[in-house]
């Protein structure tokens, strides 16, 4: 892969809430060595002002299952009562059973729905159709 294919994400800032680290380090990597600037943290009660702290963000990953019985769907709400970061594409990332999610997701707003396990071209590929405006609802071709 060449150097400028490797910066395709470069000056992109992506915002990821996910709890689960190892799932964490896999996006932040994957990310990072396409050029991205990463924020991550898991769900809490500051994370919305955490957010637009580094705003502007360009993208949020958002997974759907959060400890405390808290959901992807419970800070989707919280982010778009946010005047400034309501504009935000934001994408669920997770494991749950796209039959189930993905109608709910759409329903809810968010722009696209990639599941895990994060496969990196196909990932990749979402996120730069994500960040140009597309909704993605389902794995780009590999």
């Amino acid at each position: 892969m060449s150097s400028s294919s490797m910066l395709l994400l470069e000056g992109k800032k992506i915002f990821i809430l996910e709890d689960d680290v190892n799932n964490l380090a896999i996006i932040t990597s994957m990310l990072r060595r396409y050029g991205a600037t990463i924020y991550f943290d898991s769900w809490g009660v500051e994370t919305a002002q955490t957010i637009k702290a580094f705003s502007p963000i360009d993208l949020i990953l958002l997974d759907i299952h959060l400890p405390g019985g808290v959901t992807g769907y419970d800070v989707y709400d919280a982010i778009q009562e946010v005047p400034e970061l309501a504009g935000i594409p934001i994408v669920a990332v997770t494991a749950s059973d796209p039959d189930q999610e993905m109608k709910k997701a759409r329903e809810k707003g968010f722009k696209g729905y990639i599941s895990k396990p994060i496969r990196t071209k196909s990932f990749i590929k979402s996120i730069l159709a994500i960040l140009e405006g597309e909704e993605v609802w389902g794995a780009i071709g590999t």
